[in-house]
């Protein structure tokens, strides 16, 4: 499966803002923590699938590869609510009540519940694979400008 850039022009690249909530903690355990985002009222969330994206800090203005679920957790079945997780590749800290905006750089593939834990674990280790090497590429670049240029209040 190939991932699918998100074909759009800057200044309306799809993305999201909300603010850092405790979840489950599943992630964590899984080797994978995660930021759970609670997107705002004006955010619209994109529909049930793994994406690759960028978070962008409000508070400090970093900007972090990030690999991103959205989706009801289908492996444990305990809910379906639909959650906004972010696996932020680059950042071992507490984030908790931060403001982020996920700016959206492709869609890696859908989300499908598993056997058992270890079985999503193989799946999202190539996810993070996958996601990296689209953020890597030039239009993972430009989406990642695109953010930096809109959170420094630069963007066309």
């Amino acid at each position: 499966m190939r991932e699918t850039p998100v074909p759009v022009t800057p200044a309306a690249r799809p993305h999201l803002t909300g603010t850092v909530v405790h979840g489950a903690g599943r992630g964590h355990g899984l080797g994978f923590p995660t930021a759970n985002i609670a997107a705002g009222p004006d955010s619209p969330v994109p529909p049930a699938a793994v994406y690759s994206g960028w978070v962008v800090r409000h508070r400090t203005g970093a900007v972090h590869p990030a690999t991103i679920s959205v989706g009801s957790n289908p492996t444990f079945c305990d809910t379906a609510d639909v959650h906004v997780e972010a696996y932020c590749h680059d950042l071992d800290e507490d984030v908790y009540g931060e403001r982020v905006t996920v700016w959206f750089a492709g869609r890696i593939r859908d989300t499908v519940k598993f056997p058992s834990p270890a079985a999503l674990v193989r799946a999202v280790r190539e996810d993070v694979r996958r996601s990296e090497a689209l953020l890597a590429s030039a239009h993972g670049q430009s989406v990642r400008e695109d953010a930096l240029a809109a959170h420094c209040g630069t963007a066309p």
